[in-house]
């Protein structure tokens, strides 16, 4: 009986000192609540209050940060490297993966 007690205790310790993640990849936030998880191949991002650094695209690749701007409680889900975001599909996709968008002009 003595045994049983002991394995339940350290049950309950080892349950409450571990760390259950609910939002393993990040987490869309509005007011502080999560309304939507991060979906595979991306990863959450915020600013608190500080310059949003845009998400790399097919269009551009490698963003530059404007320092005069700050946002606060940004919330986005961005594209995991080595990909960027395909802005006519929506989908994370590595560059030479990119949509080719055709050139209207004659």
């Amino acid at each position: 009986m003595k045994l049983l007690f002991v394995l339940c205790l350290i049950a309950v310790v080892g349950l409450s000192v571990g760390e259950i993640d609910l939002h393993p990849r990040g987490c869309i936030y509005i007011e502080g609540r999560c309304v939507r998880d991060c979906e595979e191949g991306t990863h959450g991002y915020s600013t608190g209050c500080s310059p949003v650094e845009p998400e790399p695209t097919c269009d551009n690749p490698t963003p530059v940060v404007d320092p005069t701007e700050d946002i606060c409680d940004f919330t986005a889900c961005y594209c995991d490297a080595p990909t960027v975001r395909d802005t006519a599909t929506g989908k994370c996709v590595l560059l030479e993966e990119c949509t080719k968008t055709k050139d209207t002009k004659n």
